[in-house]
């Protein structure tokens, strides 16, 4: 037996006054004498009474006292635990819910959870029925109107833990579809969570909820972002958490492209955060970005690990720019814009004399005081063009302009002042949709934004007529321009259970993708190009060609933007409270 509330045994302190009422109440002596007749015409004495007495318990004190037990044990409300009913139809909802893959010292929460729901059906038997959901990203029915245990623990068996959040009230909903007016239905939920108070509310009548698992130690990497901050640089903003109940040590890795870069040691409070902010190295590859932690020394104790749960130990990210870039310069030769290129990580330079016609294979242009085409098709780079591209009208030339204004917040302008740059003459434009990044008294120097949708940034003075090229702003400003102009956006990192979906462009009539570590692709059509992530990791993605025709063509395309995936927030909170 246990008590409901035990507060309720706090009317027993009313036996207390009970006891002293009994010890002051006024009680007068019994004398025996021959005869009262003298004494009708004396006033009654009020100081012939005792005030403080002998405690003397009699009948009426006893059955007071036992109302007050009896009064004080019903406010506590007694219960027996007793073994989970079974009805007509029982139905198992079982949570398969990342957290659930969590160690409890040899078995997982969700195996703990399989043997709990075994015992609850163990003398099932006809005509009662059985069936199991398994609550995951969807909830889907393993098995329905099951007639015997074997039946249900083999069904049990077929429940696989997923890395996404428990979809409750869809298994909810799934619960109330397989129950039937003709039958007593019961449904048990096994969790090792609170359940939402709203779900709740939803939830099927005389609902039965078996929490499991205990509190866990666990360290888990639940933030990362990567972001280049000009100049080839870039950073990473990672933090790591301890969401035990006791202290802990870790050591933190992070990699780019599989390569590791730097290793941080750790030491965490308990429930602690430590942020972090690395430098990345950009190179070539795809630039994933990876972060892992993994636990120092043991449990003091030795009676539980460190980590209990390793979904949470590694998150990715991707850095844009980190790709091999193609640039084409197309201008009579300037040694200065060539060296400048050279010196970036990841560029592939070509020259030519003019601006082709086909932009095949090129990433990037430079225009350098040759003809600008009437529309650019990639990002263009324009240097004193001898010819304007459509949407840039020319202003009177300005001779020996001074800079009096840079934008700070521009990422042309990151770790750069050009206060210093003398020029002997420049020809400002205007562009309603070009911003001014830099700007003489006379017009705007150095201007940025798009035309028609392609990124373009504009150098209004020819760099042989100044001395830019000599500072150290110049190979600065030409990396800013090449990420400002070229970098891949940047995929921001989803959590198990979003959806993700593919702008497709023409020629493409699907999208292959390519889930990590392995797993089955996926074809999707141009109708319908979006799929849901079902595991943490980096996934990619290729097109398809819609003929054999358009095969060249699709292969010239840059390749869809790699998604990183990580574990959904709360699922590393292993000492969570569960339900009561």
């Amino acid at each position: 037996m246990r008590l409901a509330a035990p507060l309720g045994l706090g009317a027993l302190a009313l036996a207390g006054p009970l006891v002293l009422w009994y010890v002051l109440r006024s009680r007068r002596p019994r004398v025996e004498v021959a005869s009262t007749l003298l004494w009708d015409a004396v006033a009654p004495s009020v100081s012939a009474a005792v005030p403080w007495q002998r405690f003397r318990a009699d009948r009426t004190f006893w059955l007071v006292l036992g109302a007050l037990l009896v009064g004080a044990l019903a406010l506590a409300r007694p219960a027996f635990v007793v073994a989970a009913e079974l009805g007509d139809h029982t139905i198992i909802v079982v949570d398969t819910s990342a957290s659930m893959q969590a160690d409890e010292d040899g078995p997982t929460r969700l195996e703990l959870a399989r043997r709990a729901a075994a015992n609850v059906v163990a003398d099932i038997a006809q005509p009662r029925t059985a069936s199991v959901i398994e609550a995951g990203a969807t909830a889907r029915v393993v098995g329905n109107q099951l007639g015997d245990a074997p039946a249900v623990e083999r069904a049990l068996a077929q429940v696989r833990p997923t890395q996404s959040v428990a979809d409750l009230a869809d298994a909810f909903t799934l619960a109330a579809a397989l129950s039937r007016p003709d039958q007593d239905t019961v449904v048990h939920l096994f969790t090792d969570g609170a359940v939402p108070d709203e779900i709740l509310a939803a939830a099927p009548a005389g609902l039965r909820v078996t929490a499991v698992g205990s509190d866990r130690p666990n360290l888990a990497v639940t933030g990362l972002e990567a972001l280049a901050t000009g100049g080839g640089s870039a950073q990473a903003f990672v933090q790591v958490r301890n969401l035990g109940l006791v202290a802990a040590e870790g050591t933190l890795t992070l990699a780019v492209d599989g390569v590791a870069i730097t290793e941080r040691a750790l030491e965490l409070p308990a429930r602690g955060t430590e942020d972090l902010i690395l430098p990345l190295t950009i190179g070539t590859g795809d630039g994933i970005v990876e972060a892992a932690v993994a636990p120092r020394g043991a449990d003091p104790f030795g009676d539980q690990a460190t980590d209990a749960l390793t979904l949470d130990d590694r998150a990715f990210a991707t850095l844009g720019g980190t790709r091999t870039l193609r640039v084409l310069v197309a201008g009579p030769g300037n040694v200065f814009i060539e060296e400048a290129l050279s010196a970036v990580e990841g560029v592939q330079l070509r020259t030519a004399a003019a601006v082709p016609e086909r932009m095949d294979a090129v990433d990037l242009l430079v225009v350098d005081r040759v003809a600008a085409p009437p529309a650019p098709t990639v990002p263009t780079l324009l240097v004193a063009p001898s010819r304007l591209p459509n949407g840039l009208e020319a202003a009177a030339p300005v001779e020996l302009p001074s800079v009096t204004f840079q934008s700070p917040d521009h990422p042309l302008m990151a770790d750069l002042d050009l206060a210093g740059v003398a020029i002997a003459e420049a020809a400002p434009v205007t562009a309603p949709t070009l911003e001014p990044v830099v700007a003489s008294p006379g017009g705007p120097l150095v201007l940025a934004g798009q035309l028609d949708g392609v990124p373009v940034v504009h150098v209004a003075f020819d760099l042989l007529a100044s001395n830019l090229p000599l500072q150290v702003a110049w190979p600065v400003l030409v990396a800013n321009t090449l990420t400002w102009l070229a970098a891949p956006p940047a995929a921001a990192p989803l959590a198990v259970g979003d959806e993700v979906a593919f702008t497709v462009p023409p020629g493409v009539a699907a999208v292959r993708v390519l889930p990590p570590m392995g797993a089955q692709p996926r074809l999707l059509e141009r109708a319908r190009p979006r799929t849901a992530v079902d595991r943490t990791g980096v996934w990619r993605a290729e097109w398809v060609a819609a003929s054999d025709a358009d095969e060249a063509e699709v292969a010239r395309l840059a390749p869809p933007a790699a998604v990183p995936v990580n574990l959904p927030a709360g699922e590393s909170d292993l000492a969570r409270p569960r339900q009561d």
